[in-house]
């Protein structure tokens, strides 16, 4: 039972040394900047990722004092966030920028009677891909690292319209990624399978990660928390010892 009990108390204090000195992404940063849509603007509240990520950050690295930012606005597609990338973003002079764009891009052109997803308020995968590409080159020539977070779902069904539209604008966010190496996120990928896994085990239909398809549930939040920790080096088992009061 000694052997057991010593050996319990060294895992931890090994997770804790390791949790203690921050991940190589996470070296000298102090500023993080959350830029997005409503699905960041929201994730501020309690429970919502961004508010996960900063008190998992809080809670693992105290002594280097992380700021979060949200810059997430509702609504807004890469035109707009493009467009206010110098007062939101740069302005703030962060060393890390998660960038979460897409889903309005493409979901904004099935409103108003547009079932193809071809309506005016959406953004055409060309000028999404410039605005994107243009976003994440000031982030990098800025001196900032940037993580290209993939798209969620529009509506859990991964063979709609919607979701299949967003394949090419993920490829696209990819693609950026790699051009500017920056780090990518493949949220929609990690979405389909959980949402896959849950309808596959359970006989319930219901929403498993989002409220409206869209806009993410206390679930969806966490797990979309958790993928980006994970990219940034911020392994689950560091984050254990916080995980009851964070989560």
């Amino acid at each position: 039972m000694r052997a057991i009990m010593l050996s319990v108390v060294s895992l931890i204090s090994c997770v804790v040394a390791q949790a203690a000195t921050p991940p190589i992404l996470l070296k000298d940063v102090h500023r993080i900047v959350c830029l997005g849509d409503s699905i960041t603007q929201q994730g501020e509240v309690k429970g919502g990722y961004v508010w996960i990520i900063k008190q998992y950050l809080t809670a693992l690295y105290p002594d280097q004092k992380i700021e979060v930012i949200n810059a997430g606005i509702s609504g807004h597609r890469s035109n707009d966030m493009l467009a206010r990338l110098e007062k939101d973003v740069l302005s703030k002079k962060p060393q890390l920028v998660t960038i979460s764009v897409g889903i309005n891009d493409v979901w904004h052109g099935f409103q108003d009677n547009h079932p193809k997803g071809d309506g005016p308020r959406g953004i055409l995968l060309k000028d999404f891909t410039h605005n994107v590409d243009k976003i994440v080159s000031k982030i990098v020539n800025s001196g900032s690292k940037a993580v290209v977070l993939s798209t969620t779902v529009i509506t859990e069904e991964p063979k709609a319209i919607e979701n299949k539209k967003l394949l090419d604008y993920n490829r696209a966010l990819r693609q950026i990624a790699k051009k500017h190496n920056a780090i990518f996120v493949d949220l929609q990928k990690s979405f389909h399978k959980a949402i896959n896994l849950y309808y596959d085990t359970s006989p319930a239909h219901k929403k498993v990660l989002t409220v409206d398809g869209v806009h993410l549930n206390p679930e969806g939040n966490r797990f979309m928390a958790k993928s980006i920790l994970n990219a940034l080096g911020v392994t689950p088992a560091m984050r254990m010892p916080f995980k009851k009061s964070i989560e």
